[in-house]
């Protein structure tokens, strides 16, 4: 807590990044203890749109990231799916890299982040995938790149009303990082992802040791 400030939450009204009125609710908030006056952070206002909007939908605030990988269409391929579940892996990882670079990291809710000997992974992405399709917007289909057998995440109908829907309602900014970093991960092999994150992020050299294959 910053000094002379307590914390606490508000609803207030807003307007959305369409201009259009919204209201929300527990936004966290400073109240100063001398002043009483009350400060609100922009990216405190945007972080409970996301978890209003997740909420709205049944989602988890984390789901948002994962439905907009999903969603968005990297170049020339097609949209609504990832081939394997370590390009979702890492295109996660990359997502948070580029909200950072932004000056967007806490505006989206995002997993934590695992150091594994695969290299970074969200931690709760397994189960994450398994309520996705337990709710009927994404499946699971085991697939092979050359002689490595792996798992393709592809939206349903559902799961691409849905991922539209959010489209629609995400600020634009959030959704160019997305395509961004699909159009580079999709194409990209395991040792090329690896041999990427090595190169822009030396940290987890020492931990990133195998490719990541599932």
């Amino acid at each position: 807590m910053v000094t002379g400030w307590a914390e606490m939450e508000v609803d207030l009204k807003a307007i959305n990044w369409k201009g259009d009125p919204i209201t929300l609710t527990s936004v966290k908030a400073l109240k100063n203890l001398r002043t009483g006056k009350v400060r609100v952070l922009p990216e405190e206002v945007t972080r409970a749109e996301i978890r209003d909007l997740a909420v709205k939908h049944c989602l988890l605030p984390r789901d948002i990231g994962l439905l907009l990988i999903l969603k968005a269409k990297p170049g020339n391929f097609k949209e609504g799916d990832v081939l394997f579940k370590y390009h979702l892996q890492k295109m996660a990882f990359y997502l948070w890299k580029g909200l950072e670079k932004n000056g967007l990291l806490d505006a989206i809710p995002r997993d934590e982040f695992i150091a594994a000997r695969n290299g970074p992974k969200p931690a709760h992405l397994d189960e994450d995938l398994a309520r996705l399709v337990d709710q009927g917007l994404i499946r699971i289909k085991e697939e092979k790149w050359g002689e490595i057998k792996s798992k393709r995440i592809i939206v349903t109908s559902d799961g691409e009303e849905l991922a539209n829907t959010l489209w629609d309602e995400i600020p634009t900014p959030y959704e160019e990082i997305a395509i961004k970093v699909k159009e580079r991960i999709y194409p990209m092999t395991p040792s090329q992802v690896r041999t990427a994150v090595h190169t822009e992020y030396p940290e987890y050299q020492s931990t990133y040791v195998e490719n990541d294959i599932e």
